[in-house]
């Protein structure tokens, strides 16, 4: 099942860059929603400056360079972001139809605890480790932060550059979050930890739920042409 899983996503998740004149610089990860040229990504990591850029993977099953000289960039434009969910659109600036499977995005509802999960991303991507890695987990709970959001909880302690990539369901084959970090409730909650209280030291992360996302995604479909935001 994770073979398969992994197969199905080979080639959709990518890097996200910026690019200034000749060099670029790693911001984290993001994955492709729609053959429109549609991806989702985490809203932190992105800033307020232009020059996005999507570098896409190189093939998933040979052995690569883990460090890139070179890399062919795509032009890309922030389409919408949900900053208190830390979900955020982009699309692909050049008019591409794009092969990818279809009805990638799931329910972050309908796994129990303990399901299989698998995650995609770029976690050293920051060290110029360019390599896209898959990663298992289970799926240990559910939450909802102090701003409402939702959170999946997985046990995997994600690195920097998996941000923004898709957490993906294995047994129905959809995306059902995406990496937003490790999991830390003092840092995520805004709290003072207890008074003689042990540091927390997690080996958990969280992925928002894909729904955030998929709000996005149908209000772009929906006005056909989206302002860049």
């Amino acid at each position: 099942m994770i073979q398969t899983v992994s197969q199905r996503y080979q080639g959709s998740c990518m890097m996200v860059m910026r690019q200034a004149e000749a060099e670029v610089t790693f911001l984290g990860s993001a994955f492709l929603v729609h053959p429109d040229g549609y991806l989702l990504t985490a809203a932190r990591i992105l800033g307020d400056e232009g020059g996005l850029v999507i570098v896409p993977p190189q093939a998933a099953d040979e052995f690569i360079p883990v460090t890139r000289e070179e890399v062919s960039p795509v032009p890309a434009q922030v389409v919408s972001k949900d900053v208190a969910r830390d979900v955020a659109l982009l699309k692909l600036t050049p008019e591409m139809e794009i092969n990818m499977p279809e009805g990638v995005l799931g329910s972050s509802l309908n796994d129990p605890r303990g399901a299989a999960l698998m995650s995609l991303g770029v976690p050293f991507g920051y060290y110029r480790l360019h390599g896209v890695i898959a990663a298992q987990s289970v799926l240990s709970g559910r939450v909802q932060s102090r701003t409402g959001t939702n959170l999946i909880i997985f046990d995997r302690r994600i690195q920097a550059g998996d941000v923004g990539g898709p957490l993906i369901s294995v047994a129905a084959g959809t995306v059902i979050g995406v990496v937003g970090g490790v999991f830390d409730p003092i840092e995520l909650e805004g709290i003072a930890p207890p008074e003689g209280g042990v540091p927390v030291n997690s080996d958990l992360s969280y992925a928002t739920a894909v729904e955030y996302g998929a709000v996005l995604l149908d209000a772009a479909i929906e006005a056909g042409e989206p302002d860049e935001a």
